[in-house]
């Protein structure tokens, strides 16, 4: 339901337009009642309130309205949400939009500009809310996906991020883990060619940087390879945690700044360039791990709305009777 200029034109102008003329007739309506409620004494109006015919006829509409909202997420259930002679999930969130919109006014009016008793002034309140939390909602759902494909282009789905947290804290051990084997094979590679013993098996051929090819070792086990110390300190202090848990308090690697400040830090600490090209894997991974933080973020403001608006509608509807038992009572 993006309401973009393109996608409101397409969507949304016919009910825009009937929302506005059945908001229009209905103000003409309620003041032409106002007007004529003290004849020959010009310049004075008294507003119908819920007891005139102009204020139960929008009290009865507005209540049928705010009924008609609830069904919403009747429809969505798995019961409703494939019947098709119900109307498109489409048609039903525009009417609940716009017929949402139309009741506002028609509930001002029904109160006659007062708040009444307690009970009327809890039905108001809660409806003021339940509205005003809609709104919010549908301005926050056409501006997340927006700034959610600007700010994290490599989002994930929102359940699985701490799944993928903990699958980029395991990259980063193997990212090093690649790094020094490759490292300590350049290493036993020099061994070898000052004794003598180099074999080189199988012709050298040039992909990326060219590298002999060593005799396989008997015994080749993460637990032989030696990790640079800088490096192991830097995983297993800073980078692994915060790439677990998301935050980084001392490093502030949650940060844009501060984590391009880490890694340009841990660079110019590294002279070789195949350590910092492993640097710049881990910087990677921790990028991704920033965009999950915004993801989540921003998830929470996309759907963050609903714990406010869901159960005071659902309170609303209850007040609604309560306030309709009261007036039939006592009227």
């Amino acid at each position: 339901m993006l309401s973009d200029r393109k996608a409101f034109v397409a969507l949304h102008l016919r009910w825009f337009v009937a929302a506005v003329m059945l908001t229009a007739a209905a103000v003409i309506w309620y003041g032409m009642e106002a007007a004529g409620s003290l004849p020959g004494i010009p310049g004075r109006l008294r507003w119908p309130g819920g007891s005139s015919i102009v204020g139960l006829t929008y009290g009865v509409i507005a209540g049928g309205i705010i009924v008609f909202e609830s069904l919403l997420g009747l429809r969505r259930t798995k019961w409703f949400r494939t019947r098709r002679r119900l109307g498109s999930a489409q048609i039903w969130m525009k009417a609940h939009i716009w017929l949402g919109l139309v009741a506002v006014p028609l509930v001002v009016m029904h109160s006659g500009l007062q708040w009444g008793g307690w009970l009327s002034t809890l039905v108001a309140g809660a409806f003021s809310i339940v509205t005003a939390s809609g709104i919010f909602g549908w301005y926050m759902q056409n501006l997340i996906p927006r700034w959610l494909m600007e700010a994290a282009p490599e989002e994930t789905i929102h359940s699985q991020i701490d799944s993928v947290a903990a699958q980029l804290s395991a990259d980063a051990r193997r990212v090093v883990g690649l790094h020094t084997r490759v490292a300590e094979e350049h290493e036993l590679t020099g061994e070898l060619r000052r004794s003598g013993n180099l074999i080189v098996a199988g012709a050298p051929r040039r992909v990326g940087t060219m590298v002999e090819r060593l005799p396989r070792r008997e015994r080749e086990s993460p637990q032989e390879l030696v990790i640079p110390p800088l490096l192991r300190e830097a995983v297993e202090n800073d980078i692994e945690p915060f790439l677990r848990s998301g935050t980084s308090r001392e490093r502030g690697l949650h940060r844009t700044q501060r984590g391009a400040w880490y890694f340009e830090e841990l660079r110019r600490r590294i002279n070789d360039r195949e350590l910092q090209g492993v640097v710049d894997s881990l910087e990677q991974l921790c990028e991704r791990r920033r965009q999950m933080n915004t993801q989540r973020i921003l998830h929470f403001w996309l759907h963050g709305w609903l714990t406010v608006h869901l159960p005071l509608a659902m309170a609303l509807l209850i007040l609604l009777v309560g306030h309709i038992w009261f007036a039939l009572k006592y009227s």
